[in-house]
């Protein structure tokens, strides 16, 4: 097989991931669950995947979501837990559904440059959830993400270089406005 056409069966099967593992995040609606049964993950894969765009079982799937760092499970368990990893994978996803809020939150991290494959990792992630850039490292959503943030911020190893300010009240708010 020629590698073009291999990364294009690579790249649809990350595509495929992706949905599948937004799928079965959001199966309960706007929460954001950290688990879910094994039985509906199930039912889940064979109304949208199975067939449609693989002929690969449910076990190889979750087995490999397990693999990648994706899902965590045991086998006597009747559900999978989500890693950090999804939470992450997800974040675009995660910011669309949060619902705005009558307050701004700011990000202010500043992180050693001994650090800088997961201060950008962490920039990366705060910009895919929503946020916006004032100054060089100073950001702000008008969504309630403190929680993610620190996900985030443990999850990078940096929750010590990393700030979180709940403002209902500031004196660039005009600015803040025409952002969001």
């Amino acid at each position: 097989m020629k590698r073009k056409t291999k990364n294009k069966i690579k790249d649809k099967i990350l595509n495929i991931t992706a949905d599948f593992l937004e799928n079965l995040y959001f199966a309960g609606g706007d929460r954001f669950p950290t688990t879910i049964s094994k039985y509906d993950a199930f039912s889940i894969f064979n109304k949208k995947y199975y067939h449609k765009y693989t002929e690969t079982s449910f076990t190889k799937w979750i087995d490999r979501l397990r693999r990648y760092g994706y899902l965590d499970y045991s086998p006597n368990s009747t559900s999978f837990e989500f890693t950090c990893k999804t939470k992450i994978k997800l974040a675009k996803a995660i910011g669309l559904r949060i619902g705005e809020s009558n307050n701004y939150f700011f990000i202010s991290f500043d992180v050693p440059e001994l650090k800088r494959k997961s201060r950008d990792n962490f920039r990366n992630a705060i910009k895919n959830v929503g946020c916006k850039q004032i100054h060089k490292s100073l950001w702000v959503i008008n969504k309630d993400v403190h929680d993610y943030i620190q996900m985030l911020a443990r999850e990078f190893r940096i929750e010590k270089f990393v700030v979180n300010i709940i403002s209902s009240q500031s004196d660039i708010d005009g600015i803040l406005d025409r952002m969001f």
